[in-house]
């Protein structure tokens, strides 16, 4: 592995880390990598393996080649679905999916209720208004 990998992989997966708010505790805790291996892997200090990589990788539910790319994405995910926000829960799977349109279903009914809610205040104003 060469160095421009390394060094790719490292700026890559600390800017997505900085970028999510990922704390170094989590990694360590997902890894099992000692957290003084994991601050030096980071700060460029000690070479990353390629195991290291896979671990690291892992840890964050991505592939290692996604931490090498020469121009990494970090753009917020577009729900326009529920399979996307199951996707970005991690891997899609039925239960996921289940949860995410159970989310928006939550969310529907709390846009009605809302909207019942806004109807009752101005009826209620109306009714003010005419001195009942």
């Amino acid at each position: 592995m060469t160095d421009y990998t390394q060094n790719l992989f490292i700026q890559n997966f600390n800017e997505y880390i900085d970028h999510y708010g990922i704390k170094q505790a989590f990694i360590v805790k997902r890894t099992g990598i000692e957290k003084n291996k994991l601050s030096r892997i980071l700060n460029s200090v000690q070479p990353v393996t390629y195991e290291d990589m896979q671990s690291l990788s892992g840890a964050l539910d991505k592939d290692i080649k996604y931490f090498l790319q020469e121009k990494l994405d970090l753009s917020t995910p577009d729900y326009k679905d529920s399979a996307s926000i199951a996707f970005y829960m991690g891997a899609v799977d039925e239960n996921k999916e289940k949860l995410a349109n159970q989310v928006f279903d939550l969310l529907e009914h709390i846009d009605a209720i809302l909207g019942v809610r806004r109807k009752l205040q101005k009826d209620a104003l109306e009714v003010l208004d005419y001195g009942f």
